[in-house]
């Protein structure tokens, strides 16, 4: 049993007998292929419609984001209003006191 790893033929140019396309050992790989030109970039076209969003999904995520924040806005608004009312009352209930002991 041998532990030595075969070449792959996909990485080294040779086929799985171990010879390359050509049938030689030895012979030459040919040169890779020039990369792809890329398209001239089009003009975009001016549309009459504003474009849809792509996912309906995402549209979605961001509403239900945005009325979290605000139902967390309005639930703190409302835990400070009714501390300052809570304050306003103390207030009013020791100036009553001091007022009866006076």
């Amino acid at each position: 049993m041998s532990f030595v790893r075969k070449p792959r033929p996909y990485s080294s140019g040779l086929n799985s007998s171990g010879l390359n396309a050509a049938g030689l050992g030895n012979a030459p790989v040919p040169p890779p292929k020039p990369a792809r030109q890329r398209a001239p970039k089009r003009e975009k076209q001016a549309s009459s419609m504003p474009r849809q969003p792509r996912s309906s999904w995402a549209t979605a995520v961001t509403t239900l984001a945005i009325l979290g924040m605000l139902l967390i806005s309005i639930v703190g608004v409302s835990g400070i209003a009714n501390q300052v009312w809570q304050a306003a009352q103390f207030r009013s209930a020791a100036a009553g006191v001091s007022d009866v002991v006076r």
